[in-house]
C-alpha cells in the first residue's frame, strides 16, 4: 500500500484529515502519519508497505468520525488495525489511536 493509497482511503473518509501532528485543540480533528516502511517482497520485488497511525481528537464520546474510521480501516483488506482510546482527562479530548500495516 503505498502513501498516497493511505492517503486516499483517509481522505475518502474524513475530508477535513492532514498528515502529519497539530497543535489545533479546538475542535474535533484528525491526522495521519507514517511511522515505518515495512519489508514486503512479492516477485523478488519489494512493493510497498508502511506502518501508519491515524489520529482522531474527539470530546465526543460518541464520535461519528471515529467509527467511520474504524470501519473503513477494518473493510479495506489490505489494512491490519489496531484500535486504542486514550483520554486526556485535563483537557476534556478523547484520543482514538488506530495502529495500523498497510500491504
Amino acid at each position: 500500500m503505498t502513501r498516497e493509497e493511505i492517503r486516499t482511503m483517509l481522505v475518502a473518509v474524513d475530508p477535513a484529515i492532514r498528515r502529519g501532528f497539530s497543535m489545533e485543540k479546538e475542535e474535533d480533528y484528525t491526522y495521519w502519519e507514517e511511522t515505518r516502511r515495512l519489508p514486503l517482497l512479492s516477485d523478488d520485488v519489494h512493493d510497498e508497505a508502511w506502518r501508519f497511525y491515524v489520529h482522531r481528537y474527539t470530546q465526543d464520546e460518541a464520535d461519528p468520525m471515529a467509527e467511520r474510521l474504524m470501519e473503513a480501516l477494518e473493510a479495506d483488506d489490505r489494512v491490519s488495525v489496531s484500535h486504542t482510546i486514550d483520554y486526556d482527562r485535563e483537557e476534556g479530548w478523547i484520543h482514538h489511536i488506530f495502529e495500523c500495516e498497510g500491504y
